[in-house]
């Protein structure tokens, strides 16, 4: 989350490569799917790769942690604060550093070497685990200390976030970067399913700091896998300032309407979607449907089982159908988001939760596919920084703002706004996509015969 030349301009094509050795662009991609590649036929063939299977097993344990903490963590403020703007306000704080510095972080991952990044905020990120749960085991805990805690947590972040997103190309050879994306979106998604499950029984039989103090210990696994990584050396030292810079990044994505469409793709998704499906899910749970952590714990697990589903469909997914694939996507996030909002039995929210996450997580990994793919890896940390910003940086805001609409006209009524609201912006951006696609595709053709060729 190869070595490349900063200085190249935001002007020129993505260079293609082998994602261990040099670029990458859209031409690689045909590549992996033309009949004769022998990495088409097997889509785990990227777990052949020693560095990445280190790292993917890691981050597989601490998602899980991750998780772990998110059960508990919704839980816990709920109970300090009866109130979904409450619950709103820790990732509000979480997402300011991110929206300020995720630019900077993006800048930081493109000029210096990703892997010592990650170690430092891997290491911050247990360290904040923990002191939640001190925090919560000597019953001190507050909710400015969880905001506190959230803003550190959000630093952290910002830095962490581009490194990881342009960290783990560099592991695996280009042609099977799409399985890599899937995959570790298939891991993320999977610990969505054990963790919650994991974290009820913590609970039950330690108390809620066990599953903090468990999220610290699972830092651990990817700290070690880090250091079990060969160093890479930074991309290329640059002679502009950091402005420029940056500068050169937003003027990449500008020049590519493809990206910019993905990146709209992202925002609905955040400003409509994530709120509810995230933030907002223990205040769902406990004061619509009036469930306890039980029932929160399955409406979280089953959903990380449609996320799975979703992520795991990407592993073997065409090239010629993703932008169907999109707008199919549109369908199963509409409707069963509008079904949360109807429903006033456990077994259909569950259901419905399902649906929902197997539609975000399967149009979501396509775009970060997408993207991935269009991007040269001297600006793979600046671009997708800025592609994280689509979700951070609308997160708090949207968050707020949906968490507030749900105090005042009920949590029912907005969900159904959000899926009319969802479906409109998604039907005004897919012309957008599906022309910038077709454009892109001679780029494609023409990339493959250059590499050919020589």
């Amino acid at each position: 989350m190869s070595s490349a030349d900063i200085g190249a301009r935001s002007e020129e094509r993505p260079e293609q490569g082998t994602g261990e050795h040099g670029h990458f662009g859209r031409g690689a991609a045909v590549a992996a799917e033309r009949p004769g590649s022998r990495r088409a036929r097997n889509v785990l063939h990227v777990l052949g790769s020693r560095e990445f299977a280190l790292f993917w097993s890691g981050q597989a344990i601490s998602q899980t942690g991750t998780w772990m903490q998110q059960f508990a963590q919704g839980w816990v403020v709920t109970t300090l604060a009866a109130s979904a703007l409450a619950l709103a306000s820790v990732n509000f704080a979480a997402s300011i550093p991110m929206l300020i510095l995720m630019p900077f972080g993006g800048v930081t991952a493109d000029r210096m070497e990703r892997r010592r990044i990650l170690l430092v905020t891997q290491s911050v990120m247990a360290v904040l685990a923990v002191l939640l749960g001190v925090l919560i085991q000597a019953h001190r805990l507050r909710l400015w200390h969880v905001w506190l805690i959230a803003l550190l947590l959000g630093l952290a972040t910002a830095y962490d976030l581009p490194a990881y997103q342009s960290f783990y190309p560099q592991l695996v050879e280009t042609e099977d970067l799409p399985q890599a994306i899937a995959l570790n979106q298939a891991t993320f998604h999977g610990s969505r399913i054990i963790g919650p499950a994991i974290a009820s029984w913590f609970v039950a039989l330690w108390g809620m700091a066990a599953a903090f103090f468990a999220n610290s210990a699972s830092f651990l696994a990817v700290i070690g896998s880090l250091l079990l990584i060969k160093p890479r050396s930074a991309t290329a030292a640059s002679p502009v300032g950091t402005r420029q810079f940056m500068a050169e990044g937003v003027r990449y994505i500008r020049e590519r309407q493809n990206i910019l469409a993905l990146f709209g793709l992202t925002a609905i998704t955040t400003i409509f979607v994530f709120p509810n499906a995230a933030v907002l899910m223990p205040f769902y749970a406990k004061h619509v449907l009036h469930v306890g952590p039980t029932g929160l714990g399955w409406i979280m697990a089953v959903s990380g089982v449609g996320a799975l589903l979703g992520a795991t469909c990407l592993l073997v997914l065409p090239r010629s159908v993703r932008i169907g694939w999109i707008m199919s996507a549109l369908v199963l996030v509409t409707v069963p988001l509008s079904a949360l909002g109807w429903s006033r039995h456990l077994p259909l929210s569950v259901t419905a939760a399902a649906i929902l996450s197997f539609g975000v997580s399967s149009s979501l990994g396509v775009a970060s596919i997408m993207v991935q793919e269009s991007v040269s890896d001297a600006f793979r940390g600046r671009v997708m920084s800025l592609y994280a910003l689509a979700f951070t940086g609308v997160m708090p805001f949207a968050a707020l703002a949906v968490a507030r609409l749900a105090d005042v006209i009920g949590m029912r009524r907005e969900l159904l706004f959000a899926a009319a609201a969802y479906a409109i912006c998604g039907m005004l951006l897919m012309p957008m996509l599906r022309r910038t696609n077709r454009e892109t595709q001679p780029d494609a053709a023409q990339h493959l015969a250059e590499r050919d060729s020589t």
